[in-house]
């Protein structure tokens, strides 16, 4: 069991490093089988769109759903068939939100939608573009063109490769779809992103007597409380959680149902003691509240701090 909560661990600390900033504008992450993209979204312009947006990924309506149209040169889009190219159950239309400063730029993230201006392709389907597309920006009554709600911030070299990856013609229910790949692009979660954490600044190194003072602090708005898990893993492969009464093998959260309004977690104080060497790396993350550490689906890659330190003699 350990065993496996550790390579989780460190499969989610994958060529990810953690990004440190403070946003009122939310953040999701796309887990796709490609890799990870970061979208900021822009609450504060596109209210109505954003709103629509994350009804869907608080749902979980986007796990197993496909990038099912890709055209290099143009935009990757999403978020509205499984992977069987079965079209999936939505809610209402939306209304439009264009003409209001965003534009259809490379690494924007846009609502698709049918030919009326309210419909937002039945309020699901998304498209990242991958150049300029200002054709898309609203133009007059007769174009209102297509509502941007974000913009990629990390992953920006996923979008671009499954820009590029092999297309063909597929017949569904619905019809001959083109520009589908042949290799399912597979949008696996989409997660909000909340309550980064970053270790307090430390020494790489400690001797004898040094004392280890480990903190956390947040470096993003929090919505949410959420359980805070904590972990040592040692040279020799363990992996330690943090308790508020120690050290335990068995899995254990450090701190559950955290306060939104605590953004700042003391997490030990030790005293390096005579014998005690080796490399050590500290873990934190945040997990839905109530979650074990099987369940990481709060967390993908981007909630997870890390920090190495040696002890030496």
């Amino acid at each position: 069991m350990i065993k496996k909560q550790l390579s989780m661990i460190l499969l989610s600390l994958w060529i990810f490093p953690l990004v440190s900033f403070a946003s009122e504008r939310s953040i999701v992450d796309i887990q796709t089988n490609q890799g990870l993209i970061a979208v900021q979204l822009a609450n504060d312009v596109v209210r109505v769109t954003v709103n629509n947006f994350l009804s869907y990924v608080d749902d979980g309506f986007y796990e197993n759903t496909l990038f099912h149209r890709v055209i290099e040169g143009f935009m990757i889009q999403g978020g509205g068939f499984d992977t069987e190219l079965q079209m999936k159950e939505v809610n209402d239309p939306i209304r439009l939100e264009t003409n209001v400063g965003l534009s259809n730029v490379r690494g924007t993230i846009a609502m698709a939608r049918k030919t009326g201006p309210d419909t937002a392709t039945a309020s699901s389907q998304f498209f990242i573009n991958t150049v300029d597309n200002l054709f898309l920006d609203y133009q007059d009554t007769s174009s209102p063109g297509y509502a941007v709600f974000g913009e990629v911030i990390e992953g920006m070299d996923i979008v671009d490769a499954i820009s590029t990856v092999e297309k063909g013609s597929v017949d569904t229910a619905l019809g001959l779809m083109r520009d589908v790949p042949i290799a399912p692009v597979i949008i696996e979660a989409v997660r909000r992103r909340e309550g980064i954490l970053s270790f307090n600044e430390m020494p790489v190194t400690y001797t004898v007597g040094d004392t280890i003072v480990v903190k956390l602090e947040e470096a993003m708005i929090r919505e949410i409380p959420l359980d805070l898990w904590a972990a040592v893993l040692t040279e020799d492969g363990r992996l330690l959680y943090v308790t508020d009464t120690g050290f335990s093998l068995l899995p254990s959260a450090f701190m559950k149902d955290v306060p939104v309004d605590k953004v700042s977690h003391s997490i030990f104080s030790l005293d390096v003691p005579q014998g005690l060497i080796g490399h050590f790396t500290l873990f934190a993350v945040f997990n839905n509240a109530g979650a074990g550490m099987d369940n990481l689906s709060h967390s993908l890659r981007s909630n997870i701090a890390a920090v190495s330190i040696d002890l030496v003699q």
